[in-house]
C-alpha cells in the first residue's frame, strides 16, 4: 500500500485526494495533505478525517517516515522547489502539469530525480483515441509522417475561471496563459507522437478574447527536417472542439472529437516520382471509419498506474523527465 501525501488542495488535488481516500485505487492510501489556509483544513477535516494535515511543505518533509510519495498540484512555479524536495528524502513524486515554468529549473529537477520513482499527470495518454494513434504511428501504419495539424479549441474558458485563483492567467502566478496551462496536456501529445522539432515559428495572441496579458490563442510552426506541422490552440471559442490531421507516405488520419477516418493507400507517395500521369485519379486505397468513447476515469488510471510504478510493478504512463519536452516548446513559442 503507497502511503500518499497531496500538496496544494486547488481544484485537482482536491480531486485526487478524494479518488485515494474512499479506496477507489487499491494499492495507494492518502495519508497526509498540505494545507496552508483554514479553508482546506477544514474541507480536509470534513471530508477525509483522519487524514493528517501539514501546514506547509517543510513540516511535511520533517515527516518523512510518515509517507511514501507526494502529488504535487500546487501552482506551476513551485513544482520543480517541492519535487527537489521530495527527492532528497528519497520520495516518488506525481507531478501535475506543467513540469514548471522555468526550463533551467526544471533541467534541475530532472537531474535530481534520477533513480526516484517520477511520473507526470498527462492523463491524455490513456483517451483510446490517443492511444490508438500511438500505437498506428509506431507501427508505420501510414508510412513516414509528412505533415500535421493538430487544432484544439475544445478548452473554452470564462473569464470566471481566470478569476478563480489570483495565480491564474498572469505571468508572475502561472508563468502565461493557454500554452503553459492546456497546452502542456497537448503539447505533450504532439511530442509523444512527432518527438520534438527542431524549430517552433509562433504566433501569440495575448488578451485576445480576454481581459489580461497572457496568451488565450496561439499558432506554432513546428519545423523538422523530414516533416512539417502546425498547433493551433485556442480557448475562447464556444463550442469548439479538437482536430488532427497526419498524412503519411503510405496514409492519412484525420480524426474530429471521438471520430476518425484512416487512409491507406495502395501506392505509397513515391507514386508522386514515378507516375507518368499528371494527377492523383489513378490512386486507389482504402477508408476505415472508426469512432472512440472517451476514457471517463483518466485519473484514476493515471494514480493506480503511478502506484504501480512505485512498487516496481509497471513503468509510468509518463515519464516525469518528459515534462520538459511540452514546456519547452511552449518557452520557445513565448521567446
Amino acid at each position: 500500500m503507497i502511503r500518499a501525501a497531496i500538496i496544494g488542495l486547488g481544484v485537482q488535488g482536491k480531486k485526487y485526494a478524494e479518488i485515494i481516500y474512499k479506496g477507489e485505487i487499491e494499492n495507494m492510501e492518502i495519508v497526509g495533505v498540505v494545507a496552508r489556509s483554514e479553508e482546506n483544513s477544514d474541507w480536509t477535516e470534513e471530508n477525509m478525517p483522519g487524514v493528517k494535515i501539514y501546514k506547509s511543505c517543510e513540516e511535511l518533509f520533517n515527516n518523512s517516515l510518515d509517507f511514501d510519495a507526494v502529488i504535487i498540484t500546487t501552482p506551476h512555479r513551485s513544482h520543480p522547489e517541492i519535487a527537489m524536495a521530495a527527492f532528497e528524502k528519497g520520495k516518488a513524486v506525481l507531478c501535475d502539469k506543467p513540469s514548471g515554468i522555468s526550463v533551467k529549473d526544471v533541467e534541475k529537477m530532472n537531474k535530481m530525480a534520477d533513480g526516484i520513482p517520477f511520473a507526470m499527470m498527462f492523463n491524455n495518454r490513456v483517451q483510446p483515441l490517443y492511444k490508438w494513434i500511438k500505437k498506428t504511428l509506431d507501427n508505420n501504419e501510414i508510412g513516414s509522417v509528412k505533415r500535421i495539424l493538430f487544432e484544439s479549441s475544445k478548452n473554452f474558458r470564462t473569464q470566471h475561471y481566470h478569476n478563480s485563483a489570483g495565480w491564474r492567467s498572469t505571468w508572475e502566478g502561472e508563468g502565461g496563459g493557454a500554452l503553459i496551462n492546456q497546452g502542456q496536456h497537448l503539447l505533450d501529445l504532439w511530442c509523444w507522437f512527432f518527438g520534438m522539432p527542431e524549430k517552433v515559428l509562433a504566433n501569440v495572441c495575448y488578451g485576445k478574447y480576454n481581459d489580461f496579458d497572457v496568451d488565450d490563442e496561439a499558432t506554432l510552426i513546428m519545423k523538422y527536417k523530414d516533416k512539417s506541422g502546425v498547433f493551433i490552440i485556442s480557448t475562447g471559442e464556444p463550442m469548439g472542439q479538437d482536430r488532427i490531421e497526419i498524412v503519411g507516405t503510405e496514409g492519412r488520419i484525420v480524426a474530429e472529437g471521438n471520430n476518425v477516418k484512416l487512409w491507406k493507400y495502395e501506392n505509397s507517395i513515391d507514386y508522386i516520382k514515378s507516375a507518368h500521369v499528371n494527377n492523383g485519379d489513378n490512386i486507389k486505397g482504402s477508408v476505415e471509419e472508426l469512432y472512440f468513447v472517451s476514457e471517463k476515469k483518466p485519473y484514476h488510471i493515471m494514480l493506480k498506474n503511478f502506484a504501480d510504478y512505485v512498487e516496481g510493478r509497471a513503468e509510468p504512463v509518463a515519464k516525469g523527465i518528459e515534462g520538459i519536452y511540452p514546456l519547452m516548446i511552449c518557452k520557445m513559442a513565448y521567446r
